[in-house]
């Protein structure tokens, strides 16, 4: 995998046209709790701390941490979240805020997506720096500008600054609920068809492109896919590429300003289910369990796509067929790709039924406004007859 810290507070001219420029100063998978104090007094000046975790983590890494630094010349307040399944919403936030104190110089985040969105979106609004401590490997949020919040019952991305530093113990990471595993396993596999999405819009619409950007977020996703079976094993070696892939989908996130390059069709799958349970007062799904589902229903539109003689008639069909297939993976492929870490490969398992399908794949795509699959196949007259296909591939 390249030297992705050499893109770290750096000013890197590219051949696209731009100066990508992202400003976290360190990434590191060897940390140990007994790191933190060196770590905390590096970046952040002054003694007033916020350290935000959940109960989780506790017994894993929590509890060393916070014993290394009583003592150490910090002034400790401790967000703790006791929540099941925390919801980074306006309550959530809400609860940081009150907690924090008036002047408190920085943040020390101590978990994995859920605790990092927040700490960055209230370290953002507080002007302070963050560290980041990640416990799992199960979004690609670490390294993201954005949050991805919870308002008013739908999941949208704020505008945030990306953390100070990043670190985290393997063995910790390692040793996360498998479900976080499989969560991360599903956001990685998802950058296929973020990337087709991608590549489809350069062509239909002239969206900008960065060739290195994608080689960065396609070449680690590769070497996930192609260690997908030791990652489910918890192979140490094979977990550290699953986490510095997921690191690395946010640093390209914040190379291109744009959750382009590691968000497309099958995360707008994701965020309607999670809105949708919302709505239903039910508790949100993992998201990346439902951007790997998404992934699978994506595979099978482009599946539709490349067979369809309306599509077939249009002057660019051969230049997006060309431009897609490089990144699109086929039904079968995504299928084993769920399989090997234990995902379902039917809507059933992930509590869709036919009617629930339809209505996302006619409604999904059009929550944001980035031109996807969904948008393509709608201009061209055919989303109805794309759902049904689906429907009758999966039914």
């Amino acid at each position: 995998m390249k030297d992705y810290k050499k893109l770290l507070d750096n000013d890197v001219k590219c051949d696209c046209g731009r100066v990508h420029f992202v400003p976290i100063k360190d990434v590191d998978f060897t940390f140990k709790a007994s790191n933190v104090t060196d770590i905390v007094k590096k970046y952040i000046s002054g003694s007033e701390l916020l350290v935000v975790i959940d109960y989780h983590t506790d017994e894993q890494i929590n509890n060393e941490i916070l014993k290394e630094l009583e003592g150490k010349g910090f002034n400790l307040t401790v967000v703790r979240f006791t929540d099941k399944k925390l919801v980074p919403d306006e309550r959530a936030v809400g609860a940081i805020l009150m907690h924090s104190v008036r002047g408190t110089d920085g943040i020390l985040a101590v978990g994995s997506g859920t605790i990092n969105d927040l700490a960055r979106f209230v370290g953002s609004r507080m002007e302070i720096p963050v560290i980041s401590i990640a416990t799992a490997p199960s979004m690609d949020g670490y390294a993201a500008a954005g949050s991805s919040l919870v308002v008013k019952g739908a999941k949208k991305t704020l505008k945030a600054v990306p953390v100070t530093a990043i670190y985290g113990d393997v063995d910790v990471i390692a040793n996360a609920p498998f479900e976080m595993i499989q969560a991360g396993y599903g956001d990685i596999i998802g950058k296929k068809t973020s990337l087709a999405d991608w590549a489809l819009s350069r062509v239909v619409t002239g969206e900008y492109w960065c060739d290195d950007i994608v080689k960065l977020v396609e070449d680690s996703t590769d070497i996930c896919i192609e260690n997908s079976k030791k990652i489910a094993e918890r192979d140490i070696e094979s977990i550290k590429h699953l986490i510095e892939a997921l690191v690395l989908s946010g640093i390209a996130m914040s190379m291109a300003d744009d959750t382009r390059p590691a968000s497309g069709s099958e995360h707008l799958i994701s965020h309607y289910m999670v809105m949708k349970n919302i709505e239903k007062g039910e508790m949100i799904p993992s998201h990346g369990i439902t951007v790997a589902f998404g992934t699978l229903v994506v595979s099978m539109l482009y599946e539709f796509l490349k067979e369809n003689e309306i599509f077939k008639t249009q002057d660019d069909s051969r230049s997006v067929i060309e431009a897609v297939d490089k990144y699109v993976p086929t039904v079968e492929q995504t299928k084993e790709w769920l399989e090997i870490i234990g995902l379902p490969v039917s809507p059933e398992g992930y509590g869709v039924d036919e009617a629930y399908l339809e209505e996302m794949i006619l409604k999904a795509g059009f929550i944001r406004d980035r031109f996807t699959i969904f948008r393509y196949l709608d201009k061209l007259g055919i989303l109805n007859d794309a759902a049904k296909y689906v429907l009758a591939k999966m039914f």
